[in-house]
């Protein structure tokens, strides 16, 4: 839910709708920029109104128009997702508290082994295209809340979520 006083951030998220019909290159730098500016300005987002989910996460849509959908993730204590692909493009900034990103390697269709980790802070910020494989996991394992937003190039309506596989965990 955008707050009143953020009409600058649905200006922006409409200009950035607007973006998604050109390039990959060109829609992935706006989606940059805007995520960039509303990390820079946390109070375009009132967080507090969206729903927690105890050792979960919750999917809050901010915005949906055009082929793209924008979410606020919050995330408790212990809140993981599957390991997953995407099918459109998936940007995403941190805007508060940390989370870790494990990213893996495909072993078939639907395995898949852990090639690396790092811990994203507030501010951190990523975009990438669906050209894969994008095979990667979001975890919550500190001990506060953690919020992050999420630029996904894809009608909500049209698609339940950004995911296009899931993967169980392989070892060697």
């Amino acid at each position: 839910m955008l707050t009143a006083a953020s009409p600058t951030l649905t200006s922006r998220l409409a200009h950035l709708a607007a973006s998604s019909r050109g390039t990959t290159e060109s829609y992935l730098a706006s989606a940059r920029v805007v995520l960039q500016h509303v990390l820079s300005h946390p109070d375009l987002i009132d967080p507090s109104a969206f729903p927690r989910v105890p050792s979960g996460y919750s999917r809050n849509l901010l915005y949906g128009r055009d082929g793209v959908s924008v979410w606020a993730l919050i995330w408790s204590p212990g809140a993981r997702t599957p390991i997953h692909d995407h099918h459109c493009t998936c940007c995403f900034g941190v805007l508060a508290g940390t989370l870790r990103e494990n990213w893996f390697r495909p072993l078939g269709d639907d395995r898949a082994v852990r090639t690396a980790h790092h811990v994203r802070t507030p501010g951190f910020v990523a975009c990438m295209a669906p050209t894969g494989p994008n095979i990667h996991q979001m975890v919550n394992d500190g001990e506060a809340e953690a919020i992050s937003l999420h630029i996904y190039g894809y009608d909500h309506e049209a698609h339940a979520s950004s995911v296009d596989r899931e993967y169980s965990l392989a070892t060697l």
